[in-house]
């Protein structure tokens, strides 16, 4: 054996060959510009997450604004139920039918 090869040998065979080989592969990837590619992609589908999170937000937000809107004019139509009941001259007799709510 040449010494080349009994350095490769040896090289190959323990961590520091592990080492050296992750660091030229490294090196190969860096300079044919993977890692910015990846990076890049990284960035890309962070943004997305972070788009379809702030869209899921903006949605829930108009849905308990639209909850809450629906039950202070519930609220209110039992107050003024009540009040047309509790009147002298009206009775519940003279009340419109309750609206059903759409569940």
């Amino acid at each position: 054996m040449e010494p080349a090869q009994i350095i490769a040998a040896v090289l190959g065979s323990s961590v520091l060959g592990g080492v050296i080989t992750k660091s030229m592969d490294w090196i190969r990837d860096a300079r044919a510009g993977h890692l910015q590619e990846r990076r890049a992609e990284v960035d890309k589908a962070t943004q997305h997450a972070a788009l379809e999170t702030k869209r899921a937000d903006a949605a829930e937000a108009a849905e308990d604004a639209a909850a809450r809107r629906s039950r202070i004019v519930e609220e209110s139509l039992a107050v003024h139920r009540r009040l047309i009941i509790d009147a002298p001259c009206l009775g519940p007799e003279h009340l419109p039918p309750y609206p059903s709510r759409k569940d």
